[in-house]
Parts: structure tokens; C-alpha cells; sequence
């Protein structure tokens, strides 16, 4: 009888255990239940939902503000106000705004940023887009150890530009560049054959990739391999910086506005642009064309950096239904459509097809580029080698600037 009491209080007391397992509550982070109506299984907003949505100025602007309007017809009980903010000022300003409850709820940031943004727990998941339903690249562009986390919206790159009042037939090689300068140039009227902007390390990244000098290596992950303190990075900068005959003006001076205005004016045949400057050309009625990015003296295609824009749900939202549907609303094909309309920039959606020759054109040249390394690592390196492909091409040693810039780099990462 002792036995059998023993044996039956046991029973009870796994029971308890059981129950006390399957049924406590588990603790989720701030922000992340999901909310479905039961009866479609669809997720829906939460009540009294209110949303602040960060996008840059300009096109972009336009477009979300057309995406408020066409949500709002589906969910007219959801409150979405647009603040202008850059999408490359995002990821500092959501670290200082958003654990203080004042940051977006839905933000834009270049592809880039996603490591950190992951790694500091700024993100939550996207689970409502298939990823079947994007371009490779744009997928790989918005995942972070396996799991997706933008809203992807644009992918883009750079290519050349030229004048087709200036140019019948656009070069092919940085070499014809260099020989149509010798006759075309008139720095006193600041006439060049190439502009683009000669201190920034994205167009300039396009130089190293074609020596093959790898950023964080052949997949852009490892922060050992800086791939521009090399040989190969060295013969990159040497050719780089040889360049200042084509366009002989100051690191300083070699920047967007008098490009884009030297391009506009007819002072400058060539420049190295992307589909961001397309609308504005268009708007002034600028007769020009788009075409691949010269070959370099080696024989190689340059390899431009690609990115990917996209959407992100910030981890501090109150409200993660809402913030969700709208990031994933505004990577609708419909919507993605219509942001191509809006501001030119190529959608990463698998069955949207392209009928633009200018469009077209640049992604001729991104079959030839390389997605932005999106390692955390990858913040050091803007400011680094903006500095020393500044310095460069004002004429410092090429490779005492990169053994600096190497060094510097590797002591930012102990930080």
C-alpha cells in the first residue's frame, strides 16, 4: 500500500509538472507578437495602430506618400506620418531614437547596414515576403545568418553616362577615355571628358573590384581580408590616380553638384552615374544614353558596387502588425511598379519586367558588379577609404595611403 501511494503521488506530481510546462506563459520580446484574424488567418493592424515612416527626400518622398494613401484605402484606421530622412542616415539615427520610443516604425536603409542593424537588435524579421518572390541578389542583400530581414524595394548600380550631342558612339575603354581628353579637355572653362565624384569610396570601389582587390574577400564576409592593401590594390589605385589627367580638378571639387551641372551643360561628355540621376535628366530634357562602365587597362570590367534598397521594422515598434503590412505593402508588385514610375529605381521583384532602354543599360553593368559587403565591419570602411582615395588622387603615395588606411581599419574593429 505504501508503495502504491508512493508510486500515485509521483504520477501526480509529473502531471503538475506537465501542465505547469505546456501551459505558462512564455515571454516574447517588446514588439513581436503577431496578431491574426482568426477567420482568414490574415494579419491584421493593431488597433489604433499610429506609424512614423523614414524615407529620403525627393522621389522617394513621393512614393510613400502615394503608399500611404493606397494602404490607407484597405486600412483607414492605420495613422502613417513620412519624416524625410535619409536612407543612409537611418541606421545612426534609429540607434539614438529608437530605444527612447521616438524613432520610425518602418524605416529605409541600404543593404550595408543590415549587420549592424541586426547584430544591435534594431530589426525584427521580415516573415509576411516570400523570398522566393525576388531577384537573387536582393535576397542576399536583406538576409542575415539565414534569416530575411528587409523589405527589399530597389536594386541599383552605377554605369556611364554620356552625352549623345557630344557623343555618336559612347567609348569601351578607359584607354579611348584618356585619348578623347587629350582634344576634348579645357580645364579654364572646366570642360572635362569624365566627371564623377573621384574622393567617394562607392563609385571608386568599382576600380579595386576590377583589379581584383575583394573587399572582406571573394563573398564580402570575412573582416581579415581587406583586398586593397595588395598588389592587385595597389595597380587599382596607381591606374586610379593617373585618371586626374582626364579630370583635373581637386578631391574636393570632384563632387555631384558640379558634375551633375558640367553633364547638363555639356562640359563633361561622360559621367559615372546611377538610375538616381536618371528622372532628374529626363525632367530637364538632357539628350543622353547609358552604357556599361569602360574596360580598365587590365582587360576587366570595372565591378561597381550593387545595392539593394529596402524597408525595415524597427524592434522598438508598438505596433510590429502595422509597421509589417506597410513595409510589405510597399514591396508589392503593384507598388514596386509604381515606385519605378516614381523614381526610376529598378525593382527587385522576379516577374516585373523592364521595358526602359536607359534601365536597361544599367543592368547591362550590374551583371558585372558586386553587392556591398553587409558585415558590421563594413561602416569603417566608408570613412577610411573616403579619406585615402581622397588623398590619392590629390597625389599622396598610393601605397603608403593604403597600408595607413589598412591599419586604421583593423584598429576600428577592436573598438
Amino acid at each position: 500500500m505504501q508503495k502504491r501511494r508512493l508510486v500515485c503521488l509521483l504520477l501526480v506530481c509529473l502531471l503538475t509538472m506537465g501542465l505547469s510546462v505546456g501551459c505558462g506563459k512564455k515571454e516574447k520580446p517588446t514588439g513581436t507578437e503577431v496578431k491574426l484574424d482568426h477567420e482568414n488567418e490574415e494579419l491584421v493592424p493593431e488597433a489604433g495602430a499610429s506609424l512614423i515612416v523614414w524615407e529620403s527626400e525627393g522621389p522617394e518622398k513621393d512614393f510613400v506618400e502615394y503608399a500611404i494613401d493606397e494602404f490607407n484605402k484597405k486600412y483607414p484606421d492605420v495613422s502613417i506620418e513620412y519624416q524625410p530622412v535619409g536612407h543612409t542616415d537611418s541606421t545612426d539615427k534609429i540607434e539614438l531614437d529608437g530605444p527612447n520610443g521616438e524613432g520610425a516604425d518602418v524605416f529605409a536603409a541600404p543593404h550595408d547596414k543590415l549587420g549592424r542593424l541586426v547584430t544591435a537588435g534594431l530589426v525584427l524579421e521580415n516573415n509576411l515576403l516570400s523570398s522566393d518572390e525576388f531577384v537573387e541578389a536582393a535576397v542576399k542583400a536583406t538576409t542575415y545568418d539565414g534569416k530575411m530581414y528587409g523589405y527589399p524595394t530597389g536594386i541599383e548600380t552605377y554605369a556611364l553616362f554620356y552625352n549623345k550631342d557630344i557623343v555618336d558612339t559612347p567609348v569601351k575603354t578607359f584607354e579611348e577615355i584618356v585619348e578623347f581628353s587629350k582634344t576634348f579637355n579645357d580645364p579654364s572653362s572646366n570642360r572635362f571628358a569624365l566627371m564623377w565624384e573621384a574622393a567617394n569610396a562607392y563609385y571608386n570601389y568599382c576600380f579595386l573590384g576590377g583589379y581584383g582587390a575583394d573587399l572582406f574577400g571573394p563573398d564580402g564576409t570575412d573582416k581579415n581580408i581587406l583586398g586593397f592593401n595588395s598588389q592587385n590594390g595597389i595597380d587599382a589605385m596607381n591606374f586610379f590616380q593617373s585618371l586626374r589627367a582626364v579630370y583635373d580638378v581637386e578631391a574636393a571639387d570632384a563632387i555631384w553638384d558640379p558634375m551633375m551641372l558640367g553633364f547638363k551643360e555639356g562640359k563633361a561628355a561622360y559621367m559615372i552615374n546611377g538610375p538616381w540621376a536618371i528622372q532628374g535628366l529626363k525632367d530637364e530634357n538632357i539628350n543622353f544614353g547609358i552604357t556599361e562602365l569602360p574596360l580598365l587597362p587590365n582587360g576587366e570590367h570595372p565591378k561597381s558596387f550593387s545595392g539593394i534598397r529596402g524597408n525595415y521594422v524597427s524592434s522598438f515598434t508598438e505596433y510590429p502588425n502595422a509597421a509589417r503590412l506597410f513595409a510589405a505593402f510597399m514591396s508589392s508588385d503593384e507598388m514596386l511598379k509604381k515606385r519605378f514610375e516614381i523614381t526610376s529605381q529598378i525593382p527587385p521583384r522576379k516577374n516585373i519586367e523592364i521595358s526602359d532602354e536607359l534601365i536597361k543599360s544599367i543592368l547591362e553593368q550590374a551583371k558585372y558588379a558586386v553587392p556591398m559587403p553587409s558585415i558590421p565591419e563594413m561602416d569603417s570602411y566608408w570613412p577610411t577609404m573616403g579619406g585615402a582615395f581622397s588623398n590619392i588622387w590629390n597625389g599622396a603615395d598610393v601605397e603608403s595611403e593604403l597600408e595607413a588606411a589598412a591599419s586604421a581599419m583593423r584598429e576600428s574593429f577592436k573598438d
